[in-house]
């Protein structure tokens, strides 16, 4: 039996040698039923490739059923069912445009790679790199590399390092089987045999669970002096009862969720102990006074170089929001909310968070619960509440009373960030960190629940179905109608919003004014000429001309003066990217034109602002928007610098590339600079 030799739960050695997983475990139970003598034998993917491809004698494990296959090949039924998944270091994939133009990484001689592009025609990589390994992939994402590694969830590698598994090919499932050379061709019947028997039995599904767990605990590596702490102690865990720090811990009406849990589960399940896990109330204040060695949920300061010591995963953004009422202004600064009453959670990191921030000089109003908190904004006792957005989003869209009476009205800027920290001296520091490191691995690879196969019914019950499903299908007709209306209403009042916006633009600044919408027209060329989404290219067109909206909150004499800024001055100016940002997140308008205003000044080697993001990080919207504003800047006369020529405009974005723009925009440019100088000429002042 001919198998990849790749580390997986399908196949895996232990540290004497010895084969283990899905598929030796199958290999034992053909040999013992039908007398056979099958032996394994691990081979590279390229010789495995070519083997099957030739028919070359052999049984041959996990056989991608391929068109081609299932035309040209001798196959058995199907064995295991898995998904492609594309695997990053640093970024999610969420669609499929969200590969476009990235490097990516396959397996050599990998059916995945032509399954893929089969499948999405329009996918186009900056640059396909071809490996022998996962683990050879992920050696290179680690490295910067590449982009993405694309492979199957259950070949894509081990739990080595830290890494994000998107799901963006949602309608690309396949299946796997054994194959047979013809020679073998006897063989498959009994083969059958012994699948179907054991998918109807449970058996198979229950030998993949099994192999995926075995495979996981084969990760761990325990010492003695661990086995004795275990052995002599008991692993008290705690957890924060009212107060949400997801994505580690999060609670809804089903219960508490989160990494932390997955991380609690797996310790019982890989290491079978007993850990005693307890929800506190004031979990900040608790952690802090009483030193607890292990905290699985906890805000890291990136400056306190002692706590970043006993960091385990990675550093992830927490969402602290305040809220207000709708008709109170947005936080534009949060120095806005000194000296004001501001409500928090009893013990939360939010009150943690003020006292930091503020000191005394903010009014802070502690409650026991978020209700608590809602009742005293709604009796202006308070004129802020403070506090993590997943919890007071899921309490707004439970409150008929609240929902759509309150608002994000900012959010905290500080360099504090969520995750888990063990105390480096603690005997479990190097196990927990290992179990940390698998639960992120296994979760991610979670397949959706399964559906349960379909039930026999009666002709009686099918009417009765059928019935329901009509009144079903009308009722949703209905409700798809209602949602158009809805719709169009909502683009209506984003037009009006826009426009309004621009109004104010104008007054506020005469130069941004006049400049915006020749901005949004060259962002409409770019975008159409990238074959952006239609979806985020009418976004784009329809947001441009707000990526300035920030500005309003600058002082006049600031964006009028002709001399050279000063060094305060200039930040103020700087300021105007996240004062805009804010500014429409209450309008909830989008992620594109939230970033279109939030990062159109960041620059493609790392130098811009806000957040000083490199390369592919910034989103592609406000990297199309950087080139856009900067050649009209550029044509444009303004107080503090003559206009240039179109010529000289193009140069300067030429000899920017690679430093301030993405270099495959600017060569779009060069491609369409001509009608760039037809817009600006179009409308000119």
């Amino acid at each position: 039996m001919w198998i990849l030799d790749a580390d997986s739960f399908e196949f895996w050695r232990d540290g004497n040698g010895q084969y283990h997983g899905f598929y030796p475990e199958l290999l034992h139970a053909l040999n013992s039923r039908y007398g056979y003598n099958l032996a394994l034998q691990p081979i590279d993917g390229t010789t495995f490739d070519q083997r099957f491809t030739h028919h070359d004698y052999g049984l041959y494990a996990s056989v991608l059923q391929t068109r081609e296959y299932l035309h040209n090949s001798i196959l058995s039924t199907r064995l295991l069912e898995s998904t492609i998944v594309a695997a990053s270091i640093t970024r999610p994939a969420a669609s499929i445009s969200d590969l476009n133009n990235t490097r990516v990484i396959f397996r050599r001689s990998d059916q995945t790679q032509n399954l893929v592009r089969q499948v999405y025609p329009s996918l186009r990589f900056q640059q396909v790199i071809e490996v022998e390994s996962s683990n050879e992939a992920l050696q290179i994402l680690r490295s910067g590399g590449a982009d993405f590694y694309i492979n199957e969830d259950r070949e894509i590698g081990g739990p080595q390092y830290y890494y994000t598994i998107s799901r963006p090919f949602n309608s690309l499932r396949i299946t796997s089987s054994f194959g047979l050379s013809p020679e073998l061709i006897a063989m498959r019947t009994n083969i059958n045999q012994l699948i179907s028997e054991w998918q109807q039995s449970g058996k198979l599904q229950a030998l993949e669970q099994q192999s995926q767990t075995e495979y996981l605990r084969h990760q761990l590596t325990i010492t003695d002096e661990e086995k004795s702490w275990l052995a002599e102690n008991s692993l008290t865990l705690l957890l924060p009862k009212n107060e949400n720090f997801a994505p580690i811990i999060w609670k809804d009406e089903q219960g508490y969720h989160g990494s932390a849990i997955s991380m609690i589960n797996d310790l019982r399940d890989l290491l079978n102990i007993n850990v005693n896990v307890q929800f506190v109330d004031s979990y900040m204040i608790r952690m802090q006074n009483e030193a607890w060695p292990i905290h699985l949920a906890d805000i890291i300061d990136v400056r306190n170089g002692a706590q970043m010591e006993g960091l385990v995963g990675t550093l992830m953004n927490g969402h602290n929001a305040y809220y207000n009422k709708i008709g109170q202004p947005f936080i534009l600064d949060e120095e806005q909310v000194r000296h004001q009453r501001v409500g928090v959670i009893r013990g939360s990191f939010a009150a943690y968070y003020l006292r930091q921030r503020f000191g005394t000089e903010v009014t802070l109003v502690s409650r026991a619960s978020l209700d608590e908190l809602l009742d005293s904004i709604d009796n202006n006792q308070i004129d802020f509440i403070l506090g993590d957005l997943t919890s007071l989003e899921q309490a707004l869209r439970g409150s008929d009373l609240f929902r759509g009476a309150l608002k994000v009205a900012g959010l905290t800027n500080s360099s504090y960030q969520i995750s888990t920290w063990i105390n480096v001296d603690h005997p479990l520091h190097a196990l927990l960190a290992q179990v940390h490191l698998i639960s992120n691995y296994r979760h991610q690879l979670t397949p959706p629940t399964s559906i349960a196969a379909p039930m026999s019914l009666s002709k009686n019950a099918l009417q009765i179905i059928s019935a329901g499903l009509l009144a079903l299908l009308v009722f949703i007709l209905s409700m798809m109608l209602m949602m158009w209306r809805h719709m169009n209403k909502n683009r209506a009042i984003n037009h009006s919003i826009v426009e309004a916006m621009e109004k104010i633009n104008h007054v506020h600044d005469d130069e941004t004014g006049c400049h915006i919408r020749r901005v949004a027209a060259y962002c409409s060329l770019l975008a159409r000429s990238l074959k952006l989404p239609l979806k985020k290219i009418r976004a784009i067109e329809t947001y441009a001309s707000l990526h300035d909206i920030g500005k309003i909150a600058v002082p006049e004499h600031i964006l009028r003066k002709k001399d050279k800024l000063t060094e305060d001055e200039f930040k103020q100016i700087q300021q105007h990217t996240t004062k805009g940002w804010r500014i429409v997140q209450g309008l909830v308008l989008g992620s594109v034109a939230e970033n279109l205003i939030h990062y159109h000044h960041e620059k493609w080697d790392g130098s811009g602002y806000p957040e000083g993001l490199v390369g592919e990080a910034i989103p592609v919207e406000a990297r199309i928007l950087a080139i856009a504003d900067v050649y009209d800047a550029l044509r444009q006369k303004r107080v503090y610098k003559p206009s240039f020529s179109h010529e000289q405009a193009c140069e300067i974005i030429v000899t920017s590339s690679g430093s301030h723009f993405d270099p495959t925009l600017v060569t779009l440019f060069s491609q369409l600079h001509l009608q760039f100088q037809a817009i600006y000429e179009s409308r000119m002042d």
